[in-house]
């Protein structure tokens, strides 16, 4: 990759140039003193930006890139993890040879081999029931249910007025079928159903340091699901919220063209830091 820009403007802007420079100090300081990297990133409003549409969303080439260099230095290693389904994910970005966790964490594809949760396996039956009714309480809407097998995500960005009857739908759904087996959180004019395990997207980290001990872990998330993911991380790692929300994330980036030029400059100029200490 070059100094310029990887989004067609022709622009000699270095992506340095689009980064807060407290982000890039701590993180080219943390890179000297560490053995590795293992770089973890969402993907809807992160590596891609909110759609209406759930089957809009692309990895643009610039990411793409990007990711693949870091995949391919000897002392990184990067996860992809989202709400969406693992298949979906997968096949959306794209890359071979990282890992992948889908549906905040309840699948995992890491060394070639995919897993599910056992106990959200054990309620995709009463997943489904609960899918049917919402579906036919907002029949004739524009809101719609994505089921993505483990865990359902209910949209109203193209209905939004519609929220609190969305919300009472989903509620009632799952009084009727399990009510003590799904839990119900709110994203940005989504409405999220996962089973209701001890597991989410900072159980995934917490494991993926494990795998990968003595790594600086950062990890990139826009959302309400992201924030559990940046608990789990030290004092030590670095945690950027995507946008302006309230975040326990010590970093931001305000929009994902800002996670580009972060990535970027990870790429371009931030493991150079780190080569030293990568066999």
């Amino acid at each position: 990759m070059t100094g310029e820009r990887s989004d067609g403007s022709g622009s000699d802007q270095t992506p340095s140039d689009d980064v807060d420079p407290d982000l890039r100090s701590a993180m080219a300081t943390r890179l000297r003193d560490a053995d590795g990297l293992l770089f973890c990133t969402d993907f809807d409003g992160t590596l891609a930006g909110i759609e209406t549409d759930p089957d809009a969303p692309a990895i643009g080439t610039a990411n793409r890139e990007a990711l693949e260099t870091l995949r391919d230095h000897p002392g990184v290693h990067v996860a992809v993890i989202s709400g969406r389904e693992l298949a979906d994910l997968r096949e959306r970005v794209g890359i071979e040879g990282i890992d992948y966790a889908g549906n905040h964490g309840l699948e995992l594809y890491q060394g070639e081999e995919a897993s599910v949760h056992p106990e959200a396996a054990e309620r995709e039956r009463e997943l489904e029931r609960i899918v049917d009714m919402v579906e036919d309480d907002l029949a004739g809407t524009d809101c719609f249910v994505e089921n993505k097998t483990v865990s359902a995500t209910i949209h109203y960005r193209s209905d939004p007025e519609r929220e609190a009857e969305v919300h009472d739908a989903v509620e009632s759904a799952v009084e009727q079928v399990a009510p003590d087996g799904f839990e119900v959180s709110t994203g940005k004019e989504i409405i999220e159903l996962t089973p209701a395990v001890a597991w989410d997207k900072g159980k995934v980290v917490s494991q993926l340091m494990e795998d990968y001990p003595d790594s600086l872990a950062v990890y990139i998330g826009d959302d309400t699901t992201d924030e559990a993911a940046f608990r789990a991380l030290s004092d030590e790692d670095i945690s950027v919220h995507v946008g302006d929300d309230e975040t326990a994330a010590a970093y931001r980036l305000a929009d994902p063209e800002g996670v580009t030029a972060f990535i970027e400059w990870v790429v371009e100029e931030g493991l150079d830091e780190l080569g030293g200490h990568a066999d």
